[in-house]
């Protein structure tokens, strides 16, 4: 694997409620460098022309870069990406904090998020091991309350990533939150 990256992205489909694996090429990290790029690309090549934003045919990309959970300056970066709402263009969007590294350190440089789930779930990953949980308990809440439930269920040591009441009522302008900023 190139250096800089751990060789493996997370595809998880919410319709479906299914998770799965798959092999980062050696070629596209030489090509499309760190989470912008290879979102880029995947996101080009994957996801048909004209798909509604906010349908389940659009992806949800979250990617690291080989720098990502490095000391390095930008070492705590994560990208996201998708087709924006807002604009129907491209839209993305990128953070730093603790929840890139820790991607990187569960194995993943990549999460893909597809499809509409019909109830509430969240994504936990544990040791490079994915699954999709129920998330009735956290609907509802603002991205601190939601930060605070979930590592009082599953530990201090976990980071969370998510959205809050903006993104569960669909605001077109709502953003991906972590960090409790």
């Amino acid at each position: 694997m190139v250096t800089g990256y751990m060789g493996k992205m997370l595809w998880a489909d919410l319709s479906r409620g299914t998770t799965c694996d798959e092999p980062l090429n050696d070629e596209l990290c030489r090509r499309f460098i760190g989470g912008y790029g290879l979102g880029a690309k995947i996101m080009f090549d994957r996801q048909r022309a004209g798909v509604d934003p906010l349908g389940p045919e659009n992806t949800l990309g979250i990617l690291t870069g080989p720098l990502t959970g490095t000391p390095a300056i930008g070492g705590s970066k994560y990208t996201v990406v998708g087709k924006s709402p807002l604009t129907y263009g491209w839209g993305d969007a990128n953070s730093g904090g603790y929840f890139g590294p820790h991607l990187k350190f569960a194995g993943y440089d990549a999460l893909f998020l597809i499809g509409i789930s019909e109830k509430p779930v969240y994504l936990f990953i544990d040791n490079g091991k994915a699954e999709l949980r129920g998330a009735d308990h956290i609907w509802g809440k603002d991205t601190f309350e939601t930060e605070d439930a979930l590592k009082s269920e599953l530990g201090d040591d976990v980071e969370v990533i998510c959205i809050g009441p903006a993104g569960e009522k669909v605001s077109l302008i709502s953003a991906v939150m972590n960090n409790r900023v």
